[in-house]
């Protein structure tokens, strides 16, 4: 059987998929688009046929729309570290002149380091700080930039896609920190909101400021802090926009540990990790996957889930090389 080169079946399918995005963006009223841009082998080439099956990702033609409108936005960048040896990926938000502030080509660059962590076979944790330069976590968008996004519909895109990012960094097989040092603010606090732990330095604070600049949260920062601290903490942090300190943080549940400013952070953080990633990275992730299917899902589908995962690891050589270990140090104590 005869196969097309690859280059001319690329060149039959570009006016189609340029008709789909172009019908998408009229539909959602998004008209200031390259749509040559959009359907360029760069963007097609970022499609979501590398990513896990159950990984959260957006059509194609709907992602590269957004891609291409952020990218335009620059200003700093995401930097990201994985060690194979520890099992500890860093992820570093750095944009010093404008307080370690997300701009759209950095929201394409921290969902570009979620698609490599999604695809880790060795992980078991995923630390993320602010560039230390920059004296804070985050703060949030930056507003320099997304001034451009001067329509509702602009920032609907912006939005979905901040969304999508921070659920798939949520649902990583990865144990996520924050390690937050000094502000973070606005949608800096909603990115803190998608980890499962947060470390705060002792003279840090998270602030949803949203309400000061004539907003609500909009990545997801509302819905998940009412999970974090419950229905009056939340109304309480949306309405007010007050920060919170690390000892209130503490005490609401906000936080869940705080460190020296003094201390080394990336290493005070991955300190504290250590006894919850001290198991091979098997057992990490499918402990992890356990915890979101239990925090997700329906309670049958999540015990559904929780059999699959429990029988793969059942009888595998890891599974019983452990139990073995285990035995032995209990037959000698």
């Amino acid at each position: 059987m005869m196969m097309s080169p690859p280059g001319k079946f690329l060149c039959r399918t570009l006016p189609l998929v340029r008709n789909v995005i172009k019908r998408s963006c009229y539909k959602e009223g998004i008209t200031a688009i390259n749509l040559t841009e959009v359907t360029s082998s760069q963007q097609i080439q970022h499609s979501e046929l590398n990513a896990p099956k159950d990984s959260f990702r957006p059509p194609l033609y709907i992602e590269s729309t957004q891609r291409v409108t952020l990218q335009g936005l620059g200003g700093g960048s995401i930097e990201s570290d994985l060690n194979n040896e520890t099992g500890i990926a860093t992820i570093t938000i750095s944009n010093t002149k404008n307080a370690n502030a997300l701009s759209g080509s950095m929201m394409v660059e921290l969902a570009d380091v979620i698609s490599e962590l999604e695809n880790w076979k060795k992980g078991k944790a995923v630390i993320l700080v602010g560039n230390p330069n920059g004296n804070n976590f985050s703060a949030g968008a930056d507003l320099t930039s997304m001034k451009e996004l001067k329509t509702p519909q602009a920032g609907t895109m912006m939005c979905l896609f901040m969304q999508n990012t921070l659920l798939r960094l949520q649902q990583l097989p990865l144990i996520s920190v924050a390690a937050i040092d000094g502000r973070a603010m606005g949608g800096g606090a909603e990115i803190t909101t998608s980890c499962d732990f947060r470390i705060m330095t002792e003279g840090s604070v998270i602030q949803f400021v949203h309400r000061k600049l004539g907003l609500s949260p909009g990545w997801g920062g509302g819905a998940r802090l009412v999970h974090i601290v419950g229905h009056r903490e939340a109304l309480k942090m949306l309405c007010s926009s007050d920060p919170v300190d690390a000892e209130t943080a503490l005490k609401v549940g906000l936080s869940d540990g705080t460190l020296p400013e003094t201390k080394d952070l990336i290493k005070g953080t991955a300190d504290w990790l250590a006894p919850f990633i001290s198991a091979p990275y098997q057992l990490v992730q499918a402990i992890k996957k356990v915890v979101l299917a239990g925090s997700e899902l329906p309670l049958d589908k999540a015990m559904k889930k929780e059999k699959d995962i429990f029988t793969g690891l059942w009888a595998a050589d890891l599974q019983l090389e452990i139990m073995e270990r285990y035995m032995k140090q209990k037959r000698f104590k």
